[in-house]
Formats: structure tokens, C-alpha cells, sequence
């Protein structure tokens, strides 16, 4: 794995806010040609701090420890789901049907395609809540935005002089060219697309941004200009080649990689995607990360605690690594309507102490018992951005019973998953005001969203996004009340 070891300068210098992008780099934004589109808001929409968000030398090499479980975790996930559809291994067919319910047969039949077997994302990035003793690791996306949001971050405080933890020698943007580039070795100076649909509007802005910084340059990559982004929309089947049009030269011109930046369940509603799909099923161009939707469901949280699979995950883990993701990820179970025989009760759940032997018995939960969290596994509109997610005791007792009562009802589509409430941590946190200078602490609750980047199976920490969000909100996510800044390692 690529390690570094930044360090604290003597004299903290100050924040050069010249180097921020010019424009925000979240929000909608006007509809896309065939490269970025002006952005609609204005503001920044989120809160600076005076200076990186430090991490300790242990949290730092536990994030590269981290790095290097997920993708054995990745692999292990495909390697069950595909063992689970055989017969004649020791992994329960169960699995898979999981896995499958509610995704429809095209998609299923082209994830099983040869071509796509030994195809994982190549991008990683966890969702990991801060706490005194550790992390909670509460998701694992591996269609992430923030990409570009981390990169301009880093390149605000790494040119105003402050140490960030990047890619070792070019940085974010670099190491994220240098990934796909690597994905195609077989063309020199490959075209590549990232194409992003309408459902991801919001992360135009950012996309476009990271995306102009590699074709322009940096001060830490040289100029690439065979990469643009696209609307699906934009892209046609030409005499067997998958193409677009140039915005710059009019030129037609042939795509090698596409970087797909849309979530499956959206398929149906991105243009010309059965000319994608063919032409990635031909091998007419290549696709990352790819059709497979088992490795972007949620609730391999929740069966990495399963005790029938606890001796596949520890063959497929090693002891110790498996050891330590059973502590860093919350005890989860798969929202289930299937009844049990009258002698059995669901394994480990015991909310105040009562056994459950049907999820029904947890609309019952005092406010102190429903410390739990209710949310869809994915392939679904609610799967992404906090959008799903029902926290148990912050709603009323009749507002929870509906939303167990519409997990259950869409197990057949969408299974949701229930995880443990684990509370993050308070941390001293500052806050920059832009106009005056002035710098104001507050107790804030924090995610770090490590950006893994893997490249012929090495895996890069290419940067760390730190959320810090006031102490009393329980969704900790980008807000506009949030800090948000790039990570630094501290020194003694």
C-alpha cells in the first residue's frame, strides 16, 4: 500500500482562500453537454476550518490498515455471492437470493458475464463516525462522491502550506488518473469518459472540477486532456466503437474507459445505457467499477456478523482482520417478514434485554430500546446520501412502527438492514469566518471518508475528508452548518 508521512510544520501557516475553486462544488446545475456546465448556487455550502483536521500517527496507520480489509472485504463479498449460486459449495444459496431480490434479470445476467468475474471497483471510501476509542465503520460506497470535493480541499491548505495526507507523489487527482490509465494498459493515452447521469446532478460540479485539473494540470499532475465527462446522453455506437463528439474540436472520437458515475437502480433512467451495456459486453470499451450490485449493497454490514458465515469471512479475512471489522462495524440483521419456528429467535438481537423472535416485536421498543438504525440495503432512490436512514429513538413510537412496517413491506425490492445506534464522539472543532478571520471552536460530532484508490491491486490513500457537524445532530453528513476539511497527521 502507498504510505506517506506527513508532518506538522513549526509555524502553522494561514489559509490562502485565492486557492479556492471558483465556483461551488456542490449542488444541481444546469444540464450537461458533452463536458461541464456552469453551477447553478452560490455560496460555498459548507463551512472552513483555519487549518487541516488532525488525526493521530495510530488513527493515520489504522487508516491504511483499513484500506487494505476493504478490499479483501470487496473480494471477499463477490467471492460469496458467486459461491452461494453453486451448489456444491459450503455457502448457503440464501446469500445470493439476497442479494438478487428486487434487481431485475438483465442486470443480473450481464453482473454474471465472464468478462466482468475478476472486475471490482477500484475506488473505496468508507463512512467512518469518530469516537474516543476507535471508529464505526457504517458504510462502505463504492460509487463515492466527494472525489473532487477532497481534492480541491487538499489542494486549498497543501497550497497554503499546510501537510494533508494525498497521494504520495501527484496527488488525488494523479493517483485517480494514474488508476484508470492502469485499467486500460493495453492503449496508450486512453480516452476516458466519466459518465454521470441526471440522479447524480449534484456532484457535476466536483466531477467537472477534478476533471478540468487533470486535463489542465496541476502543480501536481502534467496535463492529461483525454479525459472529459459526459451525459449519457452523449455518447453514440459508431462503426463499433463507443464515441463522442469533442465539444472543443467538433471531432468524433472514440471512448476506451468510462468511469461510471450512476447507481444501478437508476439504469432505466439513464439515456442510451443499452449502448453502454453492449458495448461493455462486447469489449468494445471498458467499464469501472462495474455492473455488479452485490458489491454495493449494504447489507454485507449486516452478514459480516451473520454466525452462519463466520468461518467463510475468517478464511477469506484471516483471523484478525475479520476480528477487527466485527469491532469497527456496528452488529447488523437483514430486515426479514419470513417467520421463525415457535423455539428460535434472531441471533445476537436483543434490544433491553428481550429476545425478538419477529422484527413486528420492535415496534414495541421503548424510546431507550430502539437505539438502533433502520435503513435500505441499496438499489434504491433512499440508498444513498443519508436519505433512507430512520435513527430509532429520535423518532416518535408511531413514526418508527411505520418505518418497520415499510422495511418489512419492501423486503422483496429493497431489504433494509438494522444496525446498533454506536454514538460518535465530541471533538473541538474551528470554524473560520470567510469575511472577518475570526476563528470560533464548537463541539461537533465527525466522519473521515478515506478515498482508497486501487491500482493493480495496491491500494492508495489518496486523501481523507473529515465532516464535523454540531454535536446534537444525529445524521452526521455534508450540512451547511458542517466543518468540512482535508486530514493531516499530527506530531508529537
Amino acid at each position: 500500500m502507498s504510505t506517506q508521512n506527513p508532518t506538522q510544520p513549526n509555524c502553522p501557516p494561514r489559509l490562502d482562500l485565492s486557492y479556492l475553486p471558483a465556483q461551488p462544488l456542490y449542488g444541481q446545475t444546469t444540464p450537461m453537454a458533452s463536458g461541464p456546465s456552469e453551477v447553478g448556487p452560490t455560496g460555498l455550502g459548507w463551512q472552513l476550518s483555519p487549518e487541516p483536521f488532525r488525526l493521530s500517527k495510530h488513527q493515520y496507520q489504522a487508516l491504511l490498515d483499513l484500506g487494505e480489509m476493504l478490499n479483501r472485504f470487496v473480494q471477499a463479498i463477490d467471492t460469496l455471492y458467486r459461491a452461494s449460486k453453486n451448489p456444491n459449495l459450503p455457502v448457503p444459496t440464501w446469500v445470493a437470493e439476497l442479494y438478487d431480490q428486487g434487481k431485475p434479470d438483465t442486470l443480473l445476467q450481464f453482473a454474471a458475464m465472464k468478462r466482468m468475474k475478476s472486475h471490482l471497483p477500484l475506488v473505496l471510501r468508507p463512512d467512518l463516525l469518530l469516537r474516543e476509542d476507535g471508529w464505526t465503520l457504517c458504510e462502505i460506497d463504492a460509487v463515492p462522491g466527494g472525489l473532487g470535493f477532497t481534492a480541491a480541499l487538499n489542494r486549498l491548505y497543501r497550497q497554503s502550506g499546510f501537510p494533508v495526507i494525498e497521494a504520495p507523489t501527484d496527488g488525488l487527482p494523479g493517483a485517480f488518473l494514474d488508476m484508470l490509465k492502469a485499467f486500460v494498459p493495453e492503449v496508450e493515452n486512453p480516452t476516458i469518459a466519466i459518465v454521470l447521469s441526471d440522479e447524480a446532478g449534484d456532484y457535476l460540479a466536483e466531477m467537472g472540477w477534478l476533471v478540468d485539473t487533470i486535463r489542465q494540470g496541476s502543480d501536481l499532475v502534467a496535463p492529461y486532456p483525454n479525459m472529459v465527462i459526459l451525459h449519457p446522453k452523449n455518447v453514440d455506437l459508431v462503426r463499433d466503437r463507443l464515441v463522442f463528439t469533442d465539444p472543443t474540436s467538433g471531432e468524433e472520437r472514440p471512448i476506451d474507459l468510462i468511469y461510471r458515475f450512476f447507481e444501478l437502480f437508476d439504469l432505466p433512467n439513464v439515456p442510451k445505457i443499452e449502448l453502454i451495456q453492449y458495448a461493455v459486453k462486447k469489449g468494445l470499451v471498458k467499464c469501472t467499477p462495474p455492473f455488479k450490485p452485490q458489491v454495493e449493497e449494504k447489507l454485507s454490514l449486516a452478514l459480516l456478523h451473520h454466525p452462519i458465515l463466520a468461518d467463510f469471512w475468517q478464511k477469506e479475512l484471516g483471523a484478525t482482520s475479520f476480528a477487527q471489522l466485527k469491532q469497527w462495524v456496528p452488529a447488523g440483521w437483514i430486515v426479514d417478514p419470513a417467520p421463525l419456528p415457535p423455539q428460535a429467535v434472531i441471533a445476537n438481537l436483543s434490544p433491553g434485554g428481550k429476545p425478538i423472535q419477529d422484527f413486528q416485536q420492535l415496534k414495541t421498543l421503548s424510546q431507550k430500546e430502539r437505539e438502533l438504525v433502520l435503513k435500505p440495503s441499496g438499489f434504491s432512490e433512499l440508498g444513498w446520501g443519508s436519505r433512507g436512514v430512520t435513527i430509532g429513538h429520535d423518532h416518535s413510537a408511531e413514526s418508527w412502527s411505520e418505518r418497520i412496517d415499510a422495511a418489512l413491506a419492501s423486503f422483496g425490492k429493497t431489504p433494509y438492514i438494522l444496525q446498533e445506534f454506536i454514538p460518535a464522539g465530541t471533538q473541538t472543532v474551528e470554524r473560520l469566518n470567510l469575511n472577518t478571520g475570526e476563528v470560533t471552536p464548537f463541539k461537533a460530532r465527525t466522519r473521515l471518508c478515506p478515498y482508497y484508490l486501487i491500482q493493480n491491486g495496491m491500494v492508495t490513500l489518496a486523501g481523507v475528508l473529515a465532516t464535523a457537524c454540531p454535536s446534537d445532530k444525529k445524521l452526521i453528513h455534508g450540512m451547511k452548518d458542517a466543518v468540512l476539511a482535508p486530514c493531516q497527521v499530527e506530531s508529537y
